[in-house]
């Protein structure tokens, strides 16, 4: 017993083989004998498992599983909306833009107008107001320098004054026409 005890069964290694490699011939008999039926694996040769089998065994265990409906969520429903809105807002902003960036385009193309008509508005201005165009206009009128003979002096090297003379009317006098202009006064007043 003792050497039975310390026997121990070799692990089975690449390449090993326990037992025999024969084909068990009696194996179906016995398993007929025993339930009545044969085991398909026993009777027939074993198939070279294709790539459609190992397929179709990957998508069984992944199948889809079918979930109850579930309701609309009032806020999934807000939502919604408003970022339907959002986009119209959107797109109104891009067509205000596009008709603003057409109005800045034609105030440019007007600005650029004026500013060659100014141009040539400076030109006409500075040919009006030509000395040598003067002279020449003025001389065809008429006119001339004049001599010397012509040109006076004045001479303002005395500092200024002024003396103011005023009449000094009688007291009784001076107090009616007072009186007569107070009269007036109140009248224009109430008027």
């Amino acid at each position: 017993m003792a050497a039975a005890a310390t026997y121990k069964k070799p692990r089975a290694m690449a390449g090993m083989v326990n037992g025999s490699l024969a084909y068990d011939f009696g194996t179906l008999e016995r398993q007929l004998e025993d339930t009545g039926r044969m085991d398909p694996d026993l009777y027939s040769l074993p198939l070279e498992e294709t790539s459609a089998d190992v397929i179709s065994r990957a998508h069984e265990h992944t199948k889809a599983k079918v979930r109850p409906a579930q309701h609309l969520s009032p806020v999934l429903v807000l939502g919604s909306v408003a970022v339907a809105a959002l986009m119209v807002l959107t797109v109104l902003c891009y067509v205000e833009l596009a008709s603003i960036s057409s109005s800045v385009v034609s105030m440019r193309s007007q600005v650029a107008d004026l500013e060659t008509r100014q141009v040539a508005l400076m030109t006409q201005y500075e040919q009006a107001f030509d000395l040598v165009t003067i002279k020449e206009k003025a001389e065809a009128a008429g006119m001339s320098l004049p001599s010397d003979s012509q040109v006076y002096y004045i001479d303002l090297s005395d500092p200024d004054n002024a003396v103011v003379y005023e009449q000094e009317s009688g007291g009784v006098t001076k107090v009616l026409e007072e009186i007569w202009q107070s009269i007036l006064r109140t009248v224009e007043y109430f008027r």
